[in-house]
């Protein structure tokens, strides 16, 4: 019996789950970088809103 043609159908089947395997994994650990980043660039975006009215304020004084 010739079982070429089996490892010829199994190779691209690997190497989805292999592909798949290596994106899933890291992209949740990506993702809650970004999110985290995110959330720091809001926080500054508010303080520094903060600060310029208070500028503004004092200029027009």
């Amino acid at each position: 019996m010739d079982w070429t043609w089996l490892f010829v159908l199994i190779c691209p089947v690997m190497m989805l789950f292999m592909m798949k395997g290596m994106h899933g994994g890291g992209s949740h650990k990506h993702n809650n970088h970004v999110e985290h980043e995110l959330n720091e660039l809001k926080k500054l975006n508010v303080e520094m809103k903060k600060d310029l009215n208070e500028l503004k304020n004092s200029v027009n004084k």
